[in-house]
């Protein structure tokens, strides 16, 4: 396999940046009530319906840290899109749960998220999507790697 060289190495790097400014600006332009840093984390909720993660768990899957998810879900439940309750098991923890409103907003912004993936992906076929994801799922791993040591 041949090693990508230093400047596609930095481009891609830069890319990466730009891209994430640039879905950034879209997405808080486009939305009426919600950054897009909280929509991400609303999705991310999304993603676990029938589980009310703690704020490490919802911490860990976003992949940004306590302090950052903890402002966001607390303008989020100020909004009235998230709940926080006490944990069962364990009343020192917070379980985060999606209410009505969140539900009514996904709803709301449905043909517009489609619209907007449909878009985004144009003239991407499934192989591209498939080496896109192995490479961002690798470079993951290896920026795991490098946090724990």
């Amino acid at each position: 396999m041949q090693m990508p060289n230093y400047e596609n190495k930095n481009l891609i790097f830069g890319l990466i940046f730009m891209l994430s400014n640039k879905l950034q600006t879209i997405g808080d332009s486009y939305f009426d009530t919600v950054t897009t840093k909280q929509w991400f984390v609303l999705t991310i909720l999304r993603a676990m319906p029938d589980y009310e993660p703690t704020l490490n768990e919802l911490s860990e899957a976003v992949g940004s840290s306590h302090q950052n998810v903890k402002q966001l879900i607390l303008k989020l439940q100020q909004k009235g899109y998230i709940e926080l309750n006490k944990d069962e098991a364990d009343a020192r923890r917070l379980r985060i749960k999606t209410t009505p409103k969140c539900d009514e907003f996904r709803s709301s912004y449905s043909k517009w998220s489609t619209t907007f993936t449909q878009k985004l992906y144009h003239d991407l076929d499934e192989n591209d999507l498939e080496i896109t994801l192995k490479t961002m799922v690798k470079m993951k791993e290896n920026i795991d790697e490098m946090e724990n040591n």
